[in-house]
């Protein structure tokens, strides 16, 4: 069955939200109150938020976030079906990511299927867990980073395995690193990494050619996590810069956002939330071009042998040019003001999700629930929610690239 791709361009922006008891909801980022002060801390600037003075709420568009909305629906095809997996989005390309024994998958930016890359499993250049990947589009490379990694797995984007890239082997004993994040310079074949920064691991942040040389490195640890997997890194890399941070739940400790800077070797703190010894949260860090985001949680709950969950969340977001913030929601105008979600987990410059044809056939039918549509907007919508066969569709992808300047 051949489907449109539809693309949205913001017709009008009519939205009114259901304000908490209470609580007011401002509409503009300049009518929230100033919540951070930029300190000179060892000679770096760097934005404090105080998290007390985090108190009013406001509710944005998707449009103050993003360019444009594309809704793309995966080929239909037995070996093209995936799940509700991460995207990696490149100019032509997506990659949809492993899920339980199901292997990345690529496909054209229009939806076609590619290939599988390469398999699931614990055989030679197969993947099992895997933490973070990285797609050079230029190089036709797909690199891939397991939780526990001593290498790189690398393929090519025909899914064919290339080789291991061996990860910082100083010496003779082998260092497994825990979560690492990762990029990659296919033009001077150079990959900077950070991982956990246990405290038995001295190898933090540091640049390697594709060899395992390691070119420089960043072996003063600012973290000194304990030695356990309860820690999560983040490096999102919405800005061009390699940025880094960690998210450690016991103890709770307050954590900055920094900037690893390879020509001087070091981490520059760009951002940090100042919580009161006694009242520190888990706290997770997203840089977007154009504002910091936030999410506290209350604790973490293990809900099984192998898996936690987190609860009591909240959402902050801290303009970088007026340090004006506070807790806010994100509405889809594109949509006529539907809800929408995982703004907190764009990467790679693009806000992604990866939907269900029934998730995404009865948001659309929520759209056209509203009054404020265009008729050629409701037209469009009409004949998407018609097209979806929610019983054989593959998954559909919604995304738009991150506004690179203040809308």
């Amino acid at each position: 069955m051949n489907r449109m791709v539809f693309f949205f361009n913001v017709a009008m922006v009519l939205f009114t939200s259901c304000a908490e008891r209470g609580v007011v909801i401002r509409e503009r980022i300049d009518e929230l109150p100033v919540v951070a002060e930029r300190v000179l801390i060892d000679g770096d600037t760097v934005i404090v938020c105080h998290p007390e003075m985090l108190t009013d709420s406001i509710a944005l568009p998707l449009s103050h976030f993003v360019e444009d909305l594309e809704i793309v629906p995966l080929e239909t095809s037995d070996e093209a079906y995936v799940r509700s997996t991460g995207v990696s989005v490149t100019d032509n390309y997506f990659l949809l990511h492993s899920s339980r024994n199901m292997p990345f998958k690529l496909f054209t930016r229009d939806g076609k299927f590619v290939c599988n890359i390469g398999s699931s499993g614990n055989g030679h250049g197969n993947y099992g867990q895997v933490y973070d990947v990285h797609m050079d589009e230029k190089h036709s490379r797909i690199y891939i980073m397991p939780w526990s990694a001593r290498e790189l797995i690398v393929y090519d984007m025909q899914g064919q395995f290339q080789g291991y890239i061996p990860l910082n082997q100083p010496g003779e004993q082998m260092i497994t690193y825990g979560k690492p994040v990762f990029r990659v310079d296919g033009e001077r074949k150079e990959i900077t990494v950070a991982s956990i920064p246990w405290k038995r691991n001295q190898h933090i942040v540091w640049v390697q050619d594709f060899k395992g040389n390691v070119l420089c490195e960043l072996t003063n640890n600012p973290f000194q996590v304990s030695d356990t997997y309860s820690v999560e890194t983040y490096s999102r890399q919405n800005t061009g810069a390699f940025d880094f941070s960690v998210l450690e739940f016991y103890p709770q400790k307050n954590d900055t956002l920094y900037h690893y800077v390879k020509e001087s070797n070091i981490l520059q703190p760009v951002f940090t939330m100042s919580f009161p010894e006694d009242r520190i949260l888990p706290h997770a860090y997203l840089e977007h071009p154009t504002y910091f985001l936030v999410t506290t949680m209350d604790g973490m709950q293990e809900s099984s042998l192998e898996s936690a969950i987190t609860y009591g969340h909240n959402e902050y977001i801290i303009d970088k040019r007026t340090l004006r913030g506070g807790k806010y929601s994100v509405y889809n105008d594109f949509l006529g003001g539907t809800s929408t979600y995982w703004l907190k987990h764009s990467s790679g410059g693009y806000y992604v999700r990866n939907l269900s044809p029934q998730t995404l056939k009865a948001e659309l039918q929520e759209a056209l629930g509203k009054d404020n549509l265009t008729p050629s907007l409701r037209k469009k919508l009409s004949t998407l929610v018609e097209s979806i066969d929610v019983d054989r569709d593959n998954n559909y992808l919604m995304l738009g690239r991150l506004l690179r300047f203040y809308p």
